[in-house]
């Protein structure tokens, strides 16, 4: 104008642009409280907003360098490794009204020192509906970040070790062996046999020490030595590396594991047993999870585990047919229950003088229809491990108490019966009320049936066992200490536990006239058995020579082939009527 006032469309404009900076610093203050700061540009009047709070979050001062034009300064603010990302995310050419984006972005705070940035815009339209300013946050999120780093790795990485953990091992596996089709890899799978003695000799601070050396040495051999390779930290003092399955590499890894661990400083003899399983083109084409390759790899370690002479077992053809035995008992087992294919048998037992049968133990016997008698010792070590033992147990629990009640009905002498107690029913809270509704529902006399649980069972958890017999004594029922002699605190359990009947092995203290202080140990429990009104009863008796050595040393009660093998219901009745055959004309 030419009176030199200016019009009142710039007094305006400069108004707008004083009242949107005071909202600003408003705004900023508030902002400050969350470690942020925002900056506004206006697309029409060309005008920028700088938060004066930048200055106490991010390098350098961002309006001194608008006024100087320098817009590239961004690029002495911003990683190296974010600055084409932070190009982009600034590119307005293609912003539209009402858009809003987000990214993580590293700014340095001071020289050479970044941090993680959240920055936020929202693209702000005017009356018409053009896009008009944007509004832009940047938020500290260091802290964020650095806890989500943490947790990206704990969910990577194995948090003792810094090795790969289990699931990454997989993925990267799964990645590698599809990458690389043509090769065939060897999954080893190994640990330290007796790993829990160290931590209880030495402390859990010792045991963790071995392992992150355990996993240095992986590291040293299967990262620089071998180009293609991955390795984990299962669990535990258990580990796994996938290689290629060259034979003379596979075994120097071993060797080198095993030999740095016996220079690890540690007055302990720390042996590596190792499980390795070679792919075949079978897992390549069908593409086989990981987790079965592994799998196959602790099969075999298995074979070796605590052993004395072998600590390297490869998965073979043995191997893989006693696998699919395993599976396909897991996958008849309950139709065999349902079809009545368990049957049970009873193993009779006898005084040895005269051969007169004082009671039996029932056993179970799976009669397959097409592959006829399955031995118990295939089986019941399945049923442990995936728990149908229980099933099975209660089984023949239920049909001893129908068979002791056909006997009752039919007027018959009936001699007690035990049932064996499987170390898996021992955590069911609710098994001496199930046992007590089972002889209630057939009305079999308590002092019917007994319960045998083995040695083994009373030395690895005295206070369930402790608890259990004494009910069990308390509801009327005898509690029978199967294979007594076979651990290594008998006396201790003896001590601790109450039973009424020992059942001593003699594949555990096989009487000899060669082995003097096996006899005189055999004796002296017999003796002690007998000092504490205890019965006992010898199972495994299989010669004449055992049952005259037996007697010999006041034991009378028997079970064992010599006399009766294990036989069907039918049978042990006809047994029952016949005339027993005393000692003396056994001989």
């Amino acid at each position: 104008m030419s009176n030199g006032q200016e019009s009142p469309e710039n007094v305006l404009s400069r108004r707008q642009e004083r009242w949107n900076e005071a909202d600003m610093l408003r705004d900023s203050r508030i902002l400050e409280h969350t470690h942020s700061f925002i900056v506004e540009y206006n697309f029409k009047t060309k005008y920028c907003f700088i938060d004066p709070a930048q200055l106490k979050h991010v390098y350098g001062d961002w309006q001194n360098d608008r006024k100087n034009n320098d817009e590239k300064n961004y690029r002495r603010v911003v990683l190296q490794d974010d600055v084409e990302a932070v190009e982009a995310f600034f590119d307005f050419s293609k912003l539209k009204a009402g858009e809003s984006r987000s990214m993580d972005a590293r700014f340095y705070v001071k020289a050479h020192v970044y941090e993680w940035f959240r920055v936020s815009l929202t693209c702000y339209a005017d009356e018409q509906g053009e896009k008009e300013r944007v509004l832009i946050t940047f938020t500290n999120a260091e802290q964020e970040m650095e806890t989500l780093q943490k947790l990206k790795f704990l969910l990577a990485k194995d948090p003792l070790t810094h090795m790969p953990n289990l699931d990454s091992f997989m993925q990267m596996t799964d990645q590698m062996i599809q990458a690389h089709k043509d090769l065939s890899y060897a999954i080893i799978r190994m640990d330290i046999d007796k790993f829990r003695m160290i931590n209880q000799m030495y402390g859990t601070k010792e045991g963790d020490n071995v392992l992150r050396y355990i996993g240095v040495k992986i590291q040293e051999w299967a990262g620089p030595i071998l180009e293609i390779s991955t390795y984990c930290r299962i669990s535990s003092d258990m580990f796994c590396v996938c290689m290629p399955a060259d034979a003379s590499d596979v075994q120097e890894l071993m060797d080198f594991i095993q030999n740095s661990l016996r220079a690890y400083p540690l007055k302990f003899d720390m042996i590596m047993s190792f499980g390795v399983y070679i792919t075949c083109e079978e897992d390549r084409s069908e593409h086989i999870p990981v987790s079965t390759l592994m799998d196959r790899a602790a099969s075999a370690q298995r074979t070796v585990k605590n052993s004395y002479r072998n600590h390297i077992a490869y998965y073979d053809n043995v191997i893989r047919k006693k696998e699919i035995a395993e599976q396909i008992i897991v996958s008849e087992m309950k139709k065999a229950l349902e079809t009545n294919q368990f049957q049970v048998y009873l193993q009779p037992k006898c005084e040895m003088d005269t051969g007169r049968i004082i009671g039996s133990e029932a056993l179970v016997r799976w009669i397959h229809p097409s592959q006829g008698i399955i031995s118990p010792g295939e089986f019941i070590p399945v049923f442990e491990k995936n728990g149908f033992i229980t099933e099975l147990d209660y089984f023949v629990l239920r049909a001893t108490c129908q068979l002791i009640r056909k006997w009752l009905d039919e007027g018959k002498k009936v001699y007690p019966v035990s049932v064996n107690v499987s170390r898996t029913d021992l955590y069911n809270p609710n098994l001496l009320d199930q046992i007590k509704d089972c002889v209630a529902e057939y009305e079999v006399p308590h002092d019917l049936i007994a319960f045998e649980l083995t040695e083994s069972a009373f030395v690895s958890d005295n206070m369930q066992l402790y608890n259990l017999a004494k009910r069990m004594q308390e509801n009327h029922f005898r509690v029978l200490m199967d294979d007594f002699g076979s651990g290594y605190s008998s006396l201790n359990s003896l001590r601790e536990i109450p039973v009424d009947i020992l059942k001593i092995d003699l594949k555990f203290l096989p009487p000899s006239q060669d082995d003097k202080r096996g006899n005189v140990i055999l004796h002296s429990i017999v003796e002690m058995a007998n000092r504490l009104g205890l019965e006992v009863i010898v199972e495994g008796v299989e010669n004449i020579e055992q049952a005259e050595f037996l007697l010999s040393i006041g034991c009378r009660n028997a079970q064992g082939f010599y006399f009766y093998r294990p036989m069907p219901v039918s049978e042990y009745e006809r047994c029952l009527e016949e005339k027993p055959i005393e000692i003396k004309e056994r001989r």
